[in-house]
């Protein structure tokens, strides 16, 4: 079996794409920050147990809205022990999250809004709707945005300032265009220029910030009572049950309409990520507007570029060859005159690498990410040359290309319209086989407020706010309207996406569509659910019947007729949908719907469509999911390593989104991907997270090293065998 093993991993080793590095000694030096979940009622008898038997533990931080528990900091040992009170439910050690267009407004409808008018008689505009941005912080100094800042809290430093971070190195400015999205009302116009911002800075110096920072927030915002909150930041998890995902489901329970980015790690499926995996949050996917994008034509393939901040503009009518030059240090740029030079992001600032290539006479910097997904890059000081950032699938891509030829490089605009954008999270989500991202909004080359100005992004991040502006215009129409209906005209009005004009993006991709803000503010008719998931199906289930209740109202003043009809026609799934029905003025009315499904006409894979709610002037789509078959999703997430107090013993935790037969853990060496040992194997793991401590006396002495996971999932009478993870350790005597 072990030989198995060792051909597998040698061979799937090579896949490896990003690292994460942990300092295992200074986690020893350092207390680790872990939440804690007590049993209901119980937080109080905590506190005096953590006092009396556990004196070097550090209480943190207490949450009661939306997850009832602790933050503690303590070594690994204690955490540990403290682990087996009978009053424990779980415990979680802190996840690191990231903070993850110039006519964006007036294309998704926001206009129309100026058309509408509340029960005030005030127009339309967001005006008293209190909408919370969970981030890095907002400039609420910004000329922008002052006029709407209506406070907040800083879960960072502990204080009632949720300011930028303003450090040389580590400045952020997410949050402030996050908030400018949602509701700059100056220069510029958000979707909603007069609802009242509240800032929550939970991601500090660099944009990071951990689920306990992030839960901080959460809890403020639900006691400042706001209506909305917007958290464009998340992790790599695709579970419903992680921390952050559950308190946001609490959030919406309390009368919060809570609202987040699906994630920058697409195109695979599977990466929707922890909160956006919220089973009662909204999660938002990203789009392309109807404008004009920078680009690079290199070998007729196009690639939409990010120019940096601060370097010189790009011109359209560029040309020259494309050369590599590793990190772009001194040593490594030669021979690049007249050139674009390609350049791996690490080892040396933004500002060093086109300060050394514009030295040695380069035309332009283009730098590639050194992690999976996009991101902005910043230079400062005065520059002749243009700098600007890509994918790392799209950097390496082009690098594959110069080792066969010499590669030739035009620059020019590109115009895309309503396109999925290939960075966006896909779902579903592992477990409730959920429809994740509920929706699309336009999330490329957005222009919003920063510190000291203005600035085009791209993200699931800008995607995010333009929806939280859009529940704010129509809170502001529909005060009394509940959550459930908040959501349903924002998922049920959206327009569906086609890739090529030709065929739908599928529902784990787009969720209903991108966001239509027009036709939400004139529906009057709303769905619970807004989608529906089939769950799982298999050869051996033959015919099934799944039966659902969807709830209809009729918000307006007059009776309406709705029918039911199924379009999106899928093979091996039939719908029986009632007869046309008449809802009363300002009443709802509960209908049933059941897709059979004939598993003898299916193949192993997903199956979607959505069922279409019709009214005299009104259509509602309502998206649904089937997954046939055994799921393909990663089967092991969230890895963390780390030594504990004491000779040779080490502890690590993972995420296992579902049962699993067998797991193993390889360690390798980081240079020569040689194995040096399998730490740990083990049988029949039951889903959720897995903790164990393990007595490692061959463990290697200081050095770099890669930790590979490999797992065996049942898939009808086989077995399974994938590269799942890897994660970078370094070790210390």
């Amino acid at each position: 079996m072990k030989k198995h093993y060792l051909k597998i991993i040698i061979c799937l080793v090579f896949l490896l794409s990003s690292l994460n590095v942990i300092d295992v000694n200074a986690q020893v030096q350092q207390k680790q920050i872990a939440l804690i979940s007590i049993k209901d009622g119980m937080i109080t008898q905590a506190l005096k147990s953590i006092g009396k038997h556990f004196p070097n533990i550090k209480i943190r931080e207490k949450y009661t809205e939306t997850y009832y528990g602790i933050s503690v900091s303590g070594s690994l040992e204690e955490l540990s022990q403290l682990a087996k009170l009978p009053l424990v439910n779980d415990i979680h050690f802190v996840t690191t999250y990231r903070a993850h267009v110039e006519d964006s407004i007036p294309f998704i409808g926001a206009d129309e809004a100026e058309n509408y008018k509340d029960q005030k008689g005030r127009i339309i505009t967001g005006e008293g709707i209190k909408v919370g941005v969970i981030d890095t912080g907002v400039d609420y100094r910004h000329p922008d945005l002052k006029s709407n800042y209506g406070g907040g809290y800083d879960t960072i430093d502990q204080d009632k300032d949720p300011m930028e971070t303003k450090l040389e190195e580590k400045s952020t400015f997410h949050g402030t265009h996050v908030a400018g999205v949602i509701a700059a009302n100056g220069k510029r116009k958000g979707v909603a220029p007069k609802a009242t911002i509240f800032a929550y800075r939970a991601l500090g110096p660099g944009g990071v910030g951990t689920s306990e920072t992030v839960l901080a927030a959460i809890e403020r915002a639900v006691k400042d009572k706001v209506d909305i909150i917007n958290l464009s930041l998340g992790n790599d998890v695709n579970g419903p049950d992680w921390p952050t995902s559950i308190a946001l489901n609490k959030a919406v329970e309390k009368g919060v309409l809570a609202i987040t980015a699906a994630g920058n790690s697409g195109p695979g499926l599977w990466t929707v990520g922890s909160p956006a995996t919220a089973a009662k949050a909204l999660s938002v996917g990203a789009s392309y507007p109807p404008v004009l994008f920078p680009s690079i034509h290199v070998d007729g393939k196009e690639n939409i570029i990010t120019p940096m901040i601060g370097s010189a503009k790009w011109k359209n009518d560029l040309k020259g060859r494309i050369v590599f030059k590793k990190y772009g240090e001194k040593g490594d740029i030669k021979r690049v005159r007249n050139k674009f030079v390609l350049i791996e992001r690490g080892k040396i600032t933004f500002t060093d690498k086109v300060k050394n290539a514009q030295a040695a006479g380069a035309k332009a910097v283009i730098v590639f990410n050194n992690v999976d997904g996009e991101f902005v890059g910043q230079v400062k000081g005065k520059f002749k040359i243009p700098a600007a950032t890509i994918s790392r699938k799209e950097g390496l891509r082009i690098k594959r290309e110069l080792e066969k030829e010499k590669t030739i490089v035009k620059t020019g605009q590109e115009k895309k319209v309503d396109i999925l954008a290939d960075f966006s999270s896909r779902g579903p989500v592992t477990g409730t086989w959920q429809m994740k991202p509920d929706l699309l909004a336009p999330g490329v080359q957005i222009k919003s407020t920063i510190p000291g100005g203005y600035l085009a992004l791209q993200g699931t991040s800008m995607a995010s706010p333009h929806v939280a502006g859009a529940a704010a215009l129509i809170k502001q129409l529909h005060p009394n309207w509940s959550i459930d209906d908040l959501k349903s005209v924002l998922v049920n009005t959206a327009t569906p996406l086609y890739k090529n004009n030709k065929s739908m993006y599928h529902v784990y991709e787009q969720g209903a569509g991108r966001l239509n803000i027009n036709k939400a503010l004139e529906t009057e008719t709303t769905l619970f659910p807004t989608s529906l998931s089939l769950g799982v199906t298999r050869d051996n289930d033959k015919q099934i019947k799944k039966d659902f209740t969807v709830k209809i109202s009729n918000k307006s003043n007059k009776p309406k007729q709705v029918i039911a009809t199924n379009n999106q026609r899928v093979e091996g799934i039939q719908w029986v949908l009632p007869k046309p029905i008449t809802i009363p003025a300002n009443a709802t009315k509960n209908i049933n719907v059941s897709a059979i499904v004939q598993t003898r006409f299916l193949k192993d894979g997903f199956y979607d469509g959505a069922i279409t709610f019709s009214t005299t002037k009104e259509t509602l789509r309502m998206p649904y999911l089937l997954l046939h078959g055994e799921p393909n999703f990663p089967s092991v997430m969230g890895f963390h390593f780390g030594k504990v107090k004491g000779k040779d013993r080490y502890k690590y935790e993972l995420y296992l989104p579902s049962e699993v037969e067998e797991y193993k853990i390889a360690v390798f060496e980081s240079e020569t991907f040689r194995l040096l040992d399998i730490i740990d194997e083990k049988k029949n793991s039951k889903r959720g997270i897995v903790k164990k401590e393990l007595i490692l006396k061959k463990f290697p002495k200081s050095g770099i090293y890669k930790f590979v996971i490999f797992y065996k999932r049942k898939q009808y009478e086989s077995a399974t065998e994938s590269y799942v993870n890897v994660a970078k350790i370094y070790v210390e005597d």
